[in-house]
Order: C-alpha cells, then structure tokens, then sequence
C-alpha cells in the first residue's frame, strides 16, 4: 500500500455558512500530504477559493441533495480514497493519517466511519444536542457515532465522517439516490449487500457542529425518524431492528401507563426513575447544568422522533423527491 494514496475529500454543500468555511480550512490544515478538496454545488452556486487542490464541482441542477453532490466527486475524482464531511463538520487534524492506518491494518475492510464528536465552543443549546446523541437513553446502541466509544464492524454509517476506497463506491454505482437524510444508509446497505465490510474506529474523529435545541434538533431529528420509517420497508435487511422502534414503543408505553393508571403514585415514580437514569447517564459526558433539564429533552427528542418514525412507517410511500 502507497504510504500515502490520494484522497479526495467531497463536502456536499447545502447553504454557505461559517461552518462550511471552518470545514474548508480545518480540511487544508490537515496533517496528510496528498488530498484534495472537492465541493459539491448546485447550478450557479460562485465559490471562489484561491487554492489549486480545491475544486467546486456543479451538478448542474438547480437544487439537489447531499447524495447527488457527492455522486458528482466520485466520478471526477482520481483518488484511491473519498473521504466524506458533512459542510457542518469539521476533521481533526490527524484524521486523514488515522484513517489510512485503519486501512493499511485492516485491508478486508471497504469503509471505515469514526465518531462526529460535539465541538467544544458549540453553545448551551447545541451542548445540549450533543449531550443527547452521546448518552444511551438519548440514542441507544447508537451513542458511539457521537462519541469515541470501541471499534466494532457496523453495517451502517453516516457520510458526515466515512471514508471509502474509490473502487468499492464505483463498483455499487455510488450514492444513486435522491434521500435528504437517509442518503448514507442507502450507500451503506449497497456496500454490505455487495459483501464489502465497514469499520468503525474511534480514532478517526471529526468534529460535528449540533443543532440548536429544541427548534433545529427536534427538526432534525424527525427527520431521521421519517426516513427511518421509510427504510424500514424499503431497506430492512439494516433498519428493521427494535432499537430503532424503541422511542415509539417509549412514547406509547408511558402515555398508557398515565392513562390507565388509577393512581397517580405510580406514575410519578415512573417519572421518577427515567429522570434519574438519564440524569446520571447525561453526568457521564456532559456538565451539571445540561444534566439537570436533559431528561425532558431526551422524551422531547423520543416523542419527535416516534411520530415521524411512524408516519414514514405508515403513511409514507416515496421520499425520493
């Protein structure tokens, strides 16, 4: 294996915004000698960038999606490696090296994915967002996508941080969806179908700017449980799983006991119990104050997630625009 193969880094840009420039040159300031900067754009979209191993690519359509953008950098790319940032994320500055000794040490493996941890000087609101993600009651077996928990194989993985070698992503004919949200479960279960093997490894870290809570998670987070839904019809071999029915089962289970319990006692001890779990669960990653209000926030996350889960589960037909 080359010491150090090219990689292209493709950022799929939706709106410009400071983030996206922080992730334009925290990227250039990575510890790696041979990568370029590719920057997926919509039709008449003007960057300028001074620098010879960043190029904006236009898909030419007028509005697209992350999948579509980042379709677009596969093909005019000429790497052996595509690493993927979301243009809200930002590497840490040995993530292209880390990256290229999973592979060297692992060379069964096609992908691998590492932890989008919350950025340090994010704010309260967005602490708080990131301290839901992190913590079991707040995203289950999940959790360590969002922190640096232990290397395991996943078969699913999100493209805010996940590097692939070209190859295998030309091979299942890239993204070749119109998901928003979702684009990289599609991408992953046509990897794993195809035999490839995914890796999560802690070392390679990017760090993923939070939405703001409640207004810009909780819409993100419905999001999420729309498509995953949807993809549990559509793509059940990675998404019928009970973890990711368990915020509804939560929501319907606690609205029940409140309506048939004749005594108000159990209830509140009930209430009791999961505010202390998650008290305690949210001590392990975050500060006192977060602490102290995150239980409501996590059942505000289960209860819009759980609504849109079911109404991609049931009602939803094609999210495909």
């Amino acid at each position: 294996m080359n010491k150090f193969p090219k990689i292209s880094i493709i950022i799929a840009l939706y709106k410009e915004t400071a983030y996206f420039y922080e992730s334009v040159a925290r990227s250039l300031q990575l510890d790696y000698p041979n990568f370029e900067i590719l920057i997926g754009v919509d039709k008449g979209v003007k960057l300028n960038f001074n620098n010879p191993i960043i190029r904006v690519l236009e898909t030419g359509l007028l509005r697209t999606g992350p999948a579509e953008k980042r379709d677009i950098g596969i093909i005019k790319s000429k790497a052996e490696y595509i690493a993927f940032l979301d243009d809200d994320s930002y590497p840490r500055r040995d993530w292209l090296k880390k990256a290229m000794a999973v592979f060297s040490k692992h060379p069964e493996i096609s992908a691998v994915g590492g932890p989008g941890l919350t950025p340090p000087l994010d704010s309260f609101r967005q602490q708080i967002t990131g301290t839901i993600l992190s913590t079991f009651w707040g995203t289950g077996p999940y959790s360590y996508r969002f922190i640096q928990g232990t290397q395991r194989l996943v078969d699913d993985y999100p493209a805010y941080n996940l590097l692939v070698k070209r190859t295998e992503l030309l091979a299942v004919g890239g993204f070749n969806n119109k998901f928003y949200g979702g684009e990289d479960t599609a991408l992953c279960i046509k990897l794993i179908n195809s035999g490839k093997k995914i890796l999560y490894h802690p070392e390679v870290v990017v760090y993923h700017h939070r939405r703001h809570f409640p207004e810009g998670y909780l819409a993100q987070v419905g999001n999420v449980g729309l498509h995953r839904g949807y993809f549990v019809k559509k793509y059940p071999k990675t998404s019928l799983r009970i973890s990711y029915f368990m915020p509804l089962l939560g929501v319907i289970v606690t609205i029940l006991l409140a309506l048939i319990s004749f005594q108000f006692l159990p209830v509140v001890w009930f209430g009791v119990l999961l505010y202390v779990l998650g008290f305690i669960d949210a001590m392990k990653v975050s500060g006192w104050k977060v602490a102290l209000i995150l239980p409501f926030c996590i059942y505000l996350s289960h209860l819009s997630y759980a609504y849109n889960f079911a109404k991609g589960l049931l009602f939803t037909r094609d999210l495909e625009r």
